[in-house]
């Protein structure tokens, strides 16, 4: 009997494929009979498409048709379906895969596992590359016209875009245009998108959202879930050895419904066999928390260890940093001097910060002087800087300087041998060229795995902690930018794998680890990235710089809470550096910073952006940072668990979670004033004791904690005070 499509199911999902050529058909939520391919979008392929690379060009590769085999039988895949009582497995075998309409010498071999009472499906490739071309962005698992329940308008994409980011509608929202605002600041043109994340046409007439890991993607997972009908299915890839891959979201708009959803891997190979690492395809109950979860489970079986002391004690109860990028600025312009930096401290004091970060300190200045990591003659000298740096220690403060980990201006005469030996290679030996800034001046992108800048890296670092008597460091741009590809020929730690720029940042921050002091170094860099956040003291994830309307910081955070991040916070008024529609945020963006547990990164650039030319704003800072920095003294950071265990949260409130060693912590802010009450789920026998902390009595004092048995779940109700900004703590009674 002929079968036009094959199934396979666990009892938990089910999936369906064409019996011929092997697309998904199905993606079943048993429980439910929903169906999430409910858009079989021709114009694209379901389960398998990437690219081949050569010196012509690119040629992108696909599944066969029914069209091609009807016109060539041998390119019939050979598909076998193994179904027991409670698993199930796919293994699809294609002799050739094919370009258009060309018939390549490219075999693939895909394999999908149903384990027994497991809603995840696990997915492999192998693929059999005769052709000579380069292997790169293979689409695996992916999936096309997706929607969860009835309709596709209310379901949420929630994706890793440095911490996070949420697109309603994705169907209709990617394929919006996009809405661009333009901001001068000195020499810069900045772009902004004062709305919600888009996607860029391609051939295929797809509008394509891709993230780069490391470099956009901070982790390697999506999940696309109806809060309407509290369900989900989440996309991951079991990236073990954390390598260069991407992630593809994309919609063909309204007119063709629907979510694209794909692991891009980036092999590098050229002839020979590939095999990709396990990828997940799962549904699941609730929102977007479920996914988190799973990876961090996941990655927790990497077994990955912090080497050596990356969080100085220091660090872990600062509540954040005072920038000064008004040293040398691009221009030239000169607005401090190494003899300033003891009162910018005392400055910084006066707020209630410790932590001063300096940039343009250099030769040349800022955005233009890299790398020429020494002290600049403009601003002083060397045993200047060193008795700046001494007399702040003594203040009790701490110093660390910015390098850009990245870049070289091309416009140095005495840099052109390093740049042809260190930079960044790409297939046609052209260089890997960045701009920022003034239209004159560019930068060459260094290779990470050339040893010789990796070790010029180090010994600048060395050289500023050691010398210099900075106890901090900030890296720019390490986890920010995108990974590259390199293919230069002298770069033999990674011959023959153009693909291993994320191995050679960790080979960096390993060999900065083996240097650090006893105390530790407080080391800061630009992005977010799982692979490299055990290195870090803190992540800087720029959420100024995400889309208005799309920011979610808390899908990191709650991913690795015990991870700190880093947010730069914006003056409402005088802000010359960051645009109205930034600066109109300014409290929602300090509130939200302060419930997340993140550590603020404030700017004080005299006339361009400083809390200090904007009195209320100021005022509203202090009393923030004051209270942040008692809730580190008594309680410690915690671990931050967002809105899992709250319920019956007010409109308009910020209220986020944390667990203590002996208890519950809420963070809370609203800058309406925060009013009512909020459910805290609590599963200890006894009642807890509580305390209580608000922006305007900074002390704790003692708060009810009435228990409430509520549908068998014990909870405690919380009466939040008449106050901005509070910190509720629930202990345990014998505590």
């Amino acid at each position: 009997m002929y079968e036009s499509r094959l199934h396979l199911t666990n009892g938990v999902v089910s999936l369906a494929l064409d019996s011929l050529n092997g697309e998904m058909l199905e993606f079943v939520r048993e429980s439910t009979g929903d169906n999430i391919l409910k858009n079989h979008v021709r114009r694209t392929w379901s389960l398998l498409d990437g690219m081949l690379l050569s010196d012509h060009g690119s040629l992108r590769f696909h599944v066969p048709r029914y069209r091609d085999i009807k016109a060539d039988a041998s390119l019939k895949p050979v598909i076998e379906i193994t179904q027991e009582p409670q698993s199930a497995c796919a293994r699809l075998h294609y002799p050739a895969l094919m370009a258009g309409t060309e018939k390549l010498e490219l075999a693939a071999d895909i394999t999908i596992c149903l384990k027994p009472e497991d809603c995840r499906t696990y997915w492999t490739l192998s693929l059999d590359n005769r052709t000579g071309c380069e292997l790169d962005d293979i689409a695996f698992p992916c999936i096309d016209g997706a929607w969860l329940g009835e309709e596709w308008e209310d379901d949420v994409l929630v994706y890793p875009h440095f911490a996070g980011c949420r697109i309603t509608n994705p169907t209709a929202q990617l394929a919006s245009p996009p809405r661009m605002i333009h901001w001068k600041w000195q020499e810069y043109v900045y772009e902004y998108n004062v709305g919600q994340a888009t996607g860029i046409e391609d051939e295929r007439g797809a509008y394509v959202l891709r993230l780069n890991y490391s470099g956009q993607a901070s982790m390697l997972w999506m999940d696309l879930f109806d809060p309407q009908e509290s369900t989900g299915i989440y996309l991951t890839c079991r990236n073990t050895h954390l390598t260069m891959k991407a992630l593809r979201m994309e919609s063909f708009g309204n007119e063709d419904p629907g979510a694209g959803l794909a692991i891009l891997h980036r092999p590098g190979t050229h002839n020979g066999v590939w095999t990709s690492d396990e990828c997940v395809l799962a549904f699941h109950e609730g929102d977007w928390h479920w996914a988190a979860d799973d990876y961090r489970a996941w990655f927790s079986t990497l077994q990955r260890r912090a080497p050596g002391n990356h969080r100085p004690k220091w660090f872990e109860t600062s509540p954040g940093l005072i920038a000064h990028y008004d040293f040398q600025y691009q221009g030239g312009g000169i607005v401090h001097t190494f003899r300033d930096i003891p009162e910018l401290m005392r400055e910084a004091q006066k707020m209630g910060f410790t932590h001063l970060l300096l940039a343009g300190w250099h030769e040349d200045g800022f955005d233009y002087g890299f790398p020429h990591y020494r002290p600049n003659p403009l601003l002083g000298t060397e045993q200047e800087l060193k008795d700046a740096l001494a007399a702040c220690r003594q203040m009790g403060g701490h110093v660390c300087f910015y390098i850009n980990s990245r870049l070289c201006n091309t416009g140095f005469a005495s840099e052109q041998e390093r740049i042809r030996t260190s930079a960044v290679m790409r297939r046609d030996g052209s260089l890997y060229i960045e701009k920022y800034g003034a239209d004159d001046i560019s930068f060459a992108s260094m290779c990470i795995n050339d040893t010789a800048w990796r070790s010029f890296l180090y010994d600048t670092v060395h050289y500023l902690t050691h010398e210099i008597g900075a106890d901090g460091m900030y890296l720019d741009q390490l986890a920010m930018a995108n990974s590259c590809k390199c293919y230069h020929p002298g770069h033999t730690e990674h011959t023959g794998n153009p693909c291993a720029w994320n191995q050679g940042y960790e080979k960096l921050l390993n060999e900065l680890q083996s240097d650090y002091a006893p105390e530790g170094m407080a080391l800061i860099y630009e992005g977010c990235n799982d692979a490299f956040g055990l290195y870090s003291s803190g992540q800087l994830v720029s959420e100024l710089h995400c889309p208005l309307h799309s920011r979610m910081p808390e899908v990191y955070k709650y991913t690795f809470p015990d991870q700190i991040l880093v947010d730069m916070m914006n003056p409402r008024r005088n802000s010359a550096m960051r645009p109205e529609h930034v600066a109109r945020h300014s409290t929602e963006l300090l509130y939200r910073a302060f419930t997340m547990g993140a550590y603020l990164w404030c700017y004080d650039l005299y006339m361009d952006n400083t809390f200090r030319r904007d009195p209320e704003q100021y005022a509203r800072l202090v009393r923030l940072v004051a209270l942040r920095r008692k809730w580190l003294t008594l309680y410690g950071q915690g671990r931050f668990t967002d809105t899992v265990g709250l319920d019956a949260v007010p409109d308009g409130m910020l209220v986020k979670r944390y667990l203590l060693d002996h208890g519950i912590l809420l963070a809370c802010a609203c800058e309406k004033r925060l009013h009512d009450s909020v459910l805290v789920q609590w599963d200890f026998p006894a009642p807890p004791k509580g305390e209580i902390m608000t922006s305007q009595s900074p002390e704790p004092s003692p708060m009810d904690c009435p228990v409430h048995e509520i549908n068998g779940q014990r909870w405690v109700c919380v009466q939040l005070p008449d106050d901005e900004l509070a910190v509720a703590v629930l202990k345990m009674s014998n505590e």
